[in-house]
């Protein structure tokens, strides 16, 4: 009987455990989604060969400082002179789209993909995720 008792606690605190991780925000595609839409093979191709553009348009649609021009740029100095630098530079436009998108991201697993291999594909589940959401950067003002 006394084991029958902790399987039943322990089912219990699993069913809680995994109704609070579902109810947590999170990705809509998943981080080796690569080509999945929107986006597609375009945005695959565009993140591996000239990643700067994707995460210049992650910083502007998030509203981070300096927009697109700081997302792409300032990724490329950060990697070209600080080297490690690039990756907590990601993590803070991740963190910035986060707020945005509503995700529950934690800035640990940000610096850690990041850092490893995943990165451009991580780069590109953040980038979906904005345009999923309809979050855009905000449009030029023009004179009058």
């Amino acid at each position: 009987r006394s084991v029958q008792g902790k399987l039943k606690l322990k089912v219990s605190a699993s069913s809680i455990l995994h109704t609070s991780l579902r109810s947590m925000a999170s990705y809509q595609t998943g981080t080796f989604d690569c080509c999945a839409e929107p986006g597609g093979m375009g945005l695959c191709l565009r993140a591996h060969f000239c990643p700067c553009t994707v995460w210049g348009d992650i910083n502007a649609r998030a509203g981070a400082p300096g927009g697109f021009a700081a997302g792409c740029c300032g990724l490329v100095c950060c990697e070209a002179f600080t080297g490690p630098g690039g990756i907590f530079y990601k993590a803070f436009m991740v963190m910035e789209a986060a707020k945005k998108t509503g995700v529950d991201e934690s800035c640990g697993h940000a610096i850690c993909c990041s850092c490893c291999f995943c990165g451009v594909c991580y780069g590109m589940q953040v980038w979906r995720e904005l345009e999923l959401k309809g979050i855009k950067a905000p449009g030029q003002q023009e004179m009058e």
